[in-house]
């Protein structure tokens, strides 16, 4: 059997070295974590690494205190660098086999470092935009409010370009205004641009980096980076962003990635719109902007739950126009929309922040009233009387407006939404027969 070679007194270095290289955070430690192998590998803690820089004193890695009898291995430069070996006595004469080999592994090191950090740079900016990409994608793919898709891509947008400030401006019809803005220090408020002149200011394509003389006067005046989010050929917004934190210039790679995100930011956000409007359709009533039926009905159910495990009573109003069929037949059915429509905005101003109106169809209102009683909810049916018997003042067109009300309480008239309706209606039906431009209350 034939026995192999002797291993070389270094076999265990190169790897232990690569180690150090690879998890090393600086080059302190780098240099810690080779003294630490070159103590396991001779088995003395009495080893010193000496390293220079050529500014300043050298740097020495190893026990304190004086080794008077310590003596240098090996040296060795890489660039601006030196490192020496030293060790005292035993340590010494078996390292002193070694010195050219470890001399050179050393060297190898150093130089690889630096290749390194030379790439450090690249290889963070491309993490970066990696991890940029990423939590774009996370934005994508959730669902948000409008407002809140903005605040995310606004605050997403400002952090992955360290702005000092930043505004997003959206348009909305003939302008654009800055709904909103982030800044690390306070700002005076932006102005609204006209749309027009901001759009041919930022055109579609990959944003160009400082202030161009369309943008000025338009903009803050240290506007460094207008960013277009265009969804296709649709126009979503326009993002400005202020002086980086980091006194760095916005340049062409910060604006190759400012529109690469501008894409995605804009399909983020115009997808927040489209489901604002789908959620809008269904919930809405296309004439008045109330809540239509199939909304009231679901919001009532919620508020006669949330009364039922708090004990907390709910009062609903049923409001009727009194002879609308006269208003359509005199004024023609734009007159009728138009009635209705001022009608809505009446039980707007006259409801309460938690208050609920909506139009049940036809000239048929009605206004969920939580934490109100009966008697309560008759209060702001009188305050909706006196407003629209005032409408003749404004509108002398539509002439005298006057209503018929019915008012249920939960659970006193009914725990079900369906039951509570009922009554109120019923409430209703006896004001129209007591002559109408009445309140009822349901069982009174």
């Amino acid at each position: 059997m034939t026995s192999s070679a002797p291993l070389s007194p270094l076999h265990a270095l190169p790897s232990a070295f690569a180690e150090a290289c690879r998890i090393a955070r600086s080059e302190a430690e780098l240099f810690e974590r080779c003294r630490a192998a070159l103590v396991r590998h001779f088995k003395s803690e009495r080893v010193w690494l000496t390293v220079g820089t050529g500014n300043g004193s050298p740097t020495r890695i190893g026990p304190m205190g004086e080794a008077p009898n310590a003596v240098e291995i090996a040296g060795f430069s890489a660039g601006a660098v030196r490192v020496a070996v030293s060790a005292e006595a035993e340590a010494a004469n078996e390292m002193r086999a070694v010195a050219a080999p470890l001399a050179f592994a050393l060297t190898v090191l150093v130089e690889l470092r630096g290749v390194l950090l030379e790439r450090q740079a690249s290889l963070d900016d491309a993490s970066f935009q990696l991890r940029a990409l990423r939590q774009v994608s996370r934005l994508l793919a959730s669902a948000h409010s409008v407002q809140h898709t903005e605040e995310l891509v606004l605050d997403f947008m400002a952090e992955v370009f360290q702005a000092s400030w930043a505004a997003l401006y959206r348009p909305k019809l003939d302008d654009y205004f800055v709904l909103q803005q982030r800044a690390t220090d306070r700002r005076t408020p932006h102005v609204p641009v006209t749309r027009e002149a901001l759009d041919t200011a930022v055109p579609a394509g990959i944003p160009t980096p400082g202030m161009s003389l369309a943008l000025r006067g338009l903009v803050d005046a240290d506007t460094q980076l207008a960013v277009p989010l265009d969804a296709g050929e649709d126009r979503v917004a326009v993002l400005v962003l202020g002086p980086r934190t980091d006194g760095h210039a916005f340049g062409r790679a910060e604006s190759e990635l400012a529109h690469t995100l501008a894409v995605a930011a804009a399909i983020s956000l115009r997808n927040a719109e489209l489901v604002a409007e789908l959620h809008s359709a269904a919930t809405t009533d296309a004439l008045t902007g109330l809540m239509n039926r199939r909304a009231l009905e679901e919001r009532l159910r919620q508020e006669l739950q949330r009364g039922e495990r708090h004990h907390l009573v709910t009062s609903l109003v049923l409001l009727d126009v009194d002879h609308f069929k006269s208003v359509n037949d005199t004024l023609g059915h734009a007159g009728g929309d138009r009635l209705l429509r001022l009608i809505a905005q009446v039980l707007r101003r006259e409801a309460r922040a938690l208050d609920v109106v909506g139009r049940l169809g036809g000239d048929e209102f009605v206004a969920i009233l939580p934490m109100t009683t009966a008697s309560e909810a008759c209060i702001f049916a009188g305050r909706v009387q006196a407003s629209l018997s005032e409408m003749q003042t404004v509108h002398p067109e539509i002439g005298l407006v006057s209503v018929s009300l019915g008012v249920a309480q939960a659970p006193l008239h009914g725990h079900a939404p369906s039951v509570l309706l009922a009554s109120a209606d019923l409430a209703l039906y006896k004001a129209k027969h007591a002559g109408r431009n009445t309140v009822e209350v349901a069982g009174a």
